[in-house]
């Protein structure tokens, strides 16, 4: 699995059923496009503001390009974010 490191960005809905949800994270040197398809996980990363959080992410990347997320972690916590269990 590929691990990065870097901004919360751009996070939109791609498939309502069932649940896919995107977004960008912004790394000291690229931009990744990820995909997130846990639907618990979906649901708490979209009640998340754009460019506010760094997170960790573990993941591998699919034929197009774009970064599977299996795991995913919030490196700077704050009420908001222990609130949704993240």
């Amino acid at each position: 699995m590929d691990k990065f490191t870097g901004l919360l960005t751009k996070i939109r809905v791609i498939k309502e059923k069932p649940l896919l949800v995107r977004f960008t994270l912004i790394t000291e040197t690229d931009a990744i496009n990820c995909l997130i398809a846990k639907e618990m996980l979906s649901k708490q990363i979209m009640m998340l503001p754009d460019d506010k959080y760094t997170v960790a992410v573990k993941g591998y990347f699919n034929k197009k390009g774009q970064l599977v997320i299996r795991e995913l972690r919030i490196l700077d916590k704050d009420d908001f974010t222990n609130r949704l269990g993240l």
